[in-house]
């Protein structure tokens, strides 16, 4: 691309999104409401993927949302075809520009833009200016990057992180039925099987976090009820809640004092809703950090995030107990034993 287009003479755009984990497409869609908001009139397409595809659905300033042809992630060598494909199909749509934050340089994937938008592709690779954020940077601010260069000047980079009546009435009929509102939300489950916590990783995290004399929520997907309900069952005060969708753990986050999970989308969203965090990163980095200032980061070990000090956990557990959470827990037999739903 030779020279960028001022955002206000465009028409009809399309935002590639390279990643496709739901974490990245959070930190991703403060983009399209900065593009919205610069030019109403636009029509915003986004080609994604993955966990990402039923997020990005739901956000308001999308207008098109186009499945790529690829499960959980871009690879070299993968998917050729039906990239090829999708990207002359996309052809047809006539983009005044095409959009990439991702730093993704394979051959198949840059293809597939080139197919999608010619020389109206804006990405790490191809655009006047490289890269988009500094090197190392947060994913948020590529993404802030990209709404610079089209000229939108102070670039809101808040996440959007909806919910409906429907996940809002399906929490707050279970907070009343057991009969407690302040609760810690513990997620046990990493993006990848070596960010997941291990049993006795949860016993010790349990014993800590009943001196809060707090409910502890864990919102878990379906799929994976049989798998932690053995593991939670004997544990009090612990409340194992199988969720609907992934919008119904935004409310769940939105709601709660504490958050304490592995690296996962969970992170993102608890930086969304600006909640104290107690997060455990076996692959910290600049650009998947939490990028909040009330999260407080365990680094473990590589390979497994079950191994890490625990001194250093006990010490971020007694800077994130807030006051709110030194209150009784409810009696009754609902918060003396965990809840299975």
């Amino acid at each position: 691309m030779k020279q960028i287009p001022a955002i206000n003479t465009l028409q009809n755009i399309l935002v590639c999104r390279g990643e496709g984990s739901l974490g990245d497409a959070i930190i991703s869609s403060c983009c399209y409401r900065g593009i919205k908001q610069a030019n109403p009139r636009i029509k915003i397409s986004v080609a994604c993927y993955g966990a990402g595809y039923e997020f990005l659905k739901r956000i308001p300033y999308i207008d098109k949302i186009i499945k790529l042809p690829v499960k959980t992630r871009i690879r070299p060598h993968q998917r050729w075809p039906s990239l090829i494909w999708t990207g002359l199909q996309l052809r047809k749509e006539h983009f005044d520009l095409v959009l990439d934050s991702s730093n993704k340089d394979f051959y198949n994937w840059r293809l597939f833009k080139w197919l999608a938008g010619g020389d109206r592709v804006l990405d790490c690779f191809t655009s006047p200016v490289k890269p988009f954020g500094a090197p190392g940077a947060h994913g948020s601010v590529h993404e802030q990057a990209i709404l610079k260069l089209l000229g939108i000047s102070n670039p809101d980079k808040t996440y959007d992180l909806p919910t409906t009546p429907t996940e809002q009435a399906i929490i707050s009929s279970f907070l009343t039925e057991h009969n407690f509102q302040h609760f810690i939300v513990l997620n046990p489950s990493g993006s990848v099987v070596q960010r997941r916590f291990n049993p006795t990783t949860l016993k010790e995290l349990h014993q800590r976090l009943l001196a809060w004399h707090c409910p502890i929520v864990v919102p878990c997907v379906p799929d994976m009820y049989a798998y932690w309900q053995p593991i939670f069952k004997n544990m009090p005060h612990v409340f194992l809640k199988p969720t609907q969708s992934v919008f119904e753990l935004f409310e769940w986050v939105r709601r709660c004092q504490v958050v304490i999970t592995p690296d996962t989308s969970a992170v993102h969203i608890a930086a969304g809703f600006k909640k104290p965090t107690l997060v455990f990163y076996n692959t910290l980095s600049v650009y998947n950090a939490p990028d909040n200032p009330l999260a407080h980061i365990i680094e473990t070990d590589p390979q497994d995030v079950n191994i890490f000090d625990w001194k250093r956990v006990d010490n971020a557990l007694s800077l994130l107990a807030p006051n709110t959470l030194n209150t009784p827990v409810p009696t009754g037999q609902s918060v003396a034993h965990t809840n299975i739903i």
